[in-house]
């Protein structure tokens, strides 16, 4: 989809709806406009006609007939206005009138008023006055084509005002728009500029009000990047020295068999490469699921599966290596379902189980389940998931259980050197799938015992 200027929309919208104003505005004032002027030709008319009539003498015989008039000078003549009257008697003779007047009368039906008449192919707006007793009538005139001319000259000017006014006010909403947008602009200059993996917070100073909460957004993304970022930068450097030790010992133990004088001690020396290369394997295998745990998080794939015969299937894995250690795996499953992505799960499983065996002595003992927690308020509320591995090794210190979930945290005096992945992976798969994890002590009052709850709202009980 073709990205959209927001400054072109924002001028597009102004100059629209000026314009719409400037229609409604300007059709108002053309039709006031017309009225008034008009109402002021009608007045005009009407002081002409009134004062004429008052100033001819009330002892006035107008036996004479119709005389010419002085002459006025050739320039004076040349500008006089087409406005005209005439003075009738009786309605029947016109005794005297203006250069230009019609012969006729200009109101024919000698009514008092104003009028628009046409005489002579011609219009006219005519106002008649006539005195008291109804003898003597004065008839004031105007062409309708210079009334009408004069109200185009008067709209003329309203239509240029009106114009000047909206390119003056789009040039200076031009500039406003360009002066709010430019802290915007620079801010995109100093961003393409920055450099890499530079995710310091964006300034806020210049920018307009409306502005701050994208902003706002734009540098909470920042933080969580920069934590992101950091965090990678930690465990890459922590996986580097936590690989370098096992290799280490593996080029040791390594040359300790082939300097080995006897069989017995070359025998010792390649059982303690065996151990070396089996911790090396786990730690390369616990990197690579924190990887695929970490690329799933940003697109979840959950789909409904059997805790019980996902329990089932990763404890058949590790029957021989119980077997092989001496240990005891023990099952005890309940049918249940949950929404989970299935590979990830498998993975939290073998952690739990790998870290219970590891941790627990020769004939130790551990303890698998899985089913329903008992529904807790009304009577049709959804039952929760439970996971539960449980041993009776040495067991973690109430006061530490919450730090062994951290990546590459270690418990001080365990015999048994681990990695410090395989916890710290299952916190992170129980939280992409909103579980809760509890620890307690864990079989015959000894070892560890960790418990998953998966949600209600992602698992339901199958119905048979």
């Amino acid at each position: 989809m073709k990205s959209r200027s927001f400054n072109a929309q924002l001028i597009l919208v102004i100059v629209g709806v000026i314009a719409l104003c400037w229609t409604i505005v300007l059709g108002v004032v053309l039709s006031q406009l017309s009225l008034n002027r008009t109402s002021t030709w009608d007045e005009k008319l009407s002081a002409i006609a009134t004062q004429l009539l008052v100033t001819i003498p009330a002892d006035s015989d107008f036996k004479g007939g119709r005389r010419p008039g002085l002459q006025l000078k050739e320039m004076a003549g040349a500008e006089r206005e087409q406005l005209v009257f005439q003075i009738w008697i009786d309605q029947k003779r016109m005794v005297a009138s203006t250069p230009g007047s019609p012969n006729s009368p200009l109101q024919p039906n000698f009514s008092d008023g104003v009028a628009t008449t046409e005489v002579g192919s011609k219009k006219w707006r005519v106002y008649s006055a006539s005195d008291r007793t109804g003898r003597v009538t004065v008839q004031v005139g105007n062409l309708q084509s210079v009334v009408d001319a004069d109200m185009r000259h008067e709209a003329a000017h309203a239509l240029v005002l009106a114009t000047v006014l909206l390119v003056i006010a789009g040039i200076v909403m031009w500039f406003v728009s360009q002066a709010a947008l430019k802290p915007v602009r620079a801010l995109g200059t100093a961003m393409r500029h920055r450099r890499r993996f530079d995710f310091t917070a964006l300034p806020l100073d210049g920018l307009p009000r409306e502005l701050h909460p994208l902003v706002d957004s734009f540098n909470h993304v920042l933080q969580q990047l920069d934590e992101a970022i950091e965090g990678e930068r930690r465990f890459i450097g922590d996986a580097a020295h936590e690989l370098r030790t096992p290799l280490s010992a593996l080029q040791a133990q390594a040359e300790i068999a082939l300097r080995a004088s006897g069989l017995q001690e070359k025998d010792a020396a390649l059982r303690k490469l065996l151990v070396v290369a089996e911790r090396s394997a786990r730690l390369s295998e616990q990197l690579l699921d924190l990887a695929s745990v970490n690329a799933k998080a940003k697109a979840p794939r959950h789909v409904g599966a059997d805790l019980n015969t996902l329990v089932q299937h990763v404890a058949k894995e590790f029957e021989v290596y119980a077997s092989l250690n001496r240990r005891s795996l023990f099952l005890d499953v309940r049918e249940c379902r949950i929404s989970c992505d299935v590979d990830e799960i498998g993975i939290l499983l073998r952690n739990l189980m790998h870290n219970a065996m590891r941790y627990t002595s020769d004939g130790g003992n551990v303890l698998v389940r899985c089913g329903h927690l008992a529904p807790e308020g009304s009577e049709g509320a959804l039952s929760k998931v439970f996971l539960e591995v449980a041993d009776d090794g040495p067991g973690v210190p109430a006061e530490q259980r919450k730090n062994i979930f951290e990546r590459f945290h270690r418990v001080a005096g365990t015999p048994v050197r681990g990695s410090g992945i395989g916890l710290s992976l299952v916190a992170g798969i129980a939280e992409s799938h909103s579980a809760t994890i509890h620890t307690s002590t864990g079989l015959a009052d000894r070892g560890l015992m960790v418990r998953v709850i998966f949600p209600s709202i992602v698992c339901s009980q199958r119905h048979n």
